[in-house]
């Protein structure tokens, strides 16, 4: 893959999944009442709802935490090794992600079974990290995005010009991210909870995509070698 193209492949690549990542958890947040990719603020609910003696509350927030750990653990199990080339992982993950929550929308009645879903596919996709430039990038929670930025402006005004370009790579995946959840919120005004089947589409859309692109670095690669 040419450099050029390479580039503007791992953009597209970053900026699907943040963006996807901010459609899911505003979906959540409205349909779910819960912050999917939120740990930090879930690890106060939960702390909240056992000091309030809220024993369920705090044993089911809890358990959506333990998923998205067990997603990223799942994730570290497949990724171990990666640096920062796509594997067939970037294509399979969000396909089965996809389908299984859309099987879940189908076939249950009850949100708790989706939430547990979207927990672990949501670990497991911020465990799939990307390597940009150095960065390892997160695409499902904007903390540390807002953190870097605020450094990195920090470091500008003082002379730094280096890691400018670090900057408007955190600036933007920042709006993607808020994009995302506006778009949700249209989503769910006009279609409710259908709208987590248009979210499981899209998963499979990012997937096809991933697959027909390591498919192409692949061929290139063997053309490489005759």
């Amino acid at each position: 893959m040419e450099a050029s193209k390479r580039k503007l492949f791992y953009y597209n690549w970053i900026g699907e999944l943040t963006f996807l990542a901010g459609v899911v958890n505003v979906c959540a947040m409205l349909l779910l009442e819960l912050t999917i990719t939120h740990s930090t603020g879930n690890i106060s609910k939960a702390a909240i709802a056992l000091a309030n003696g809220e024993f369920n509350a705090f044993s089911e927030i809890l358990f959506y935490i333990i998923l998205f750990f067990i997603g990223s653990t799942i994730s570290g199990y497949i990724y171990h090794e990666k640096k920062t080339d796509i594997t067939k992982y970037d294509s399979i993950l969000p396909i089965f992600f996809g389908i299984i929550m859309f099987i879940s929308i189908k076939t249950t009645t009850g949100n708790i079974v989706i939430l547990r879903i979207i927990s672990l596919g949501m670990g497991m996709q911020n465990g799939s990290y990307i390597k940009l430039k150095g960065i390892i990038v997160r695409t499902t929670h904007m903390t540390g995005y807002i953190t870097d930025a605020g450094f990195c402006l920090g470091a500008l005004l003082h002379g730094n010009r280096k890691d400018a370009w670090k900057l408007r790579f955190y600036i933007i995946s920042i709006l993607t991210f808020f994009l995302g959840g506006f778009v949700s919120v249209l989503l769910i005004k006009y279609i409710g909870i259908k709208a987590i089947e248009v979210i499981a589409a899209l998963y499979c859309i990012h997937g096809i995509y991933m697959g027909y692109n390591y498919f192409k670095v692949k061929q290139n690669e063997v053309q490489a070698d005759i």
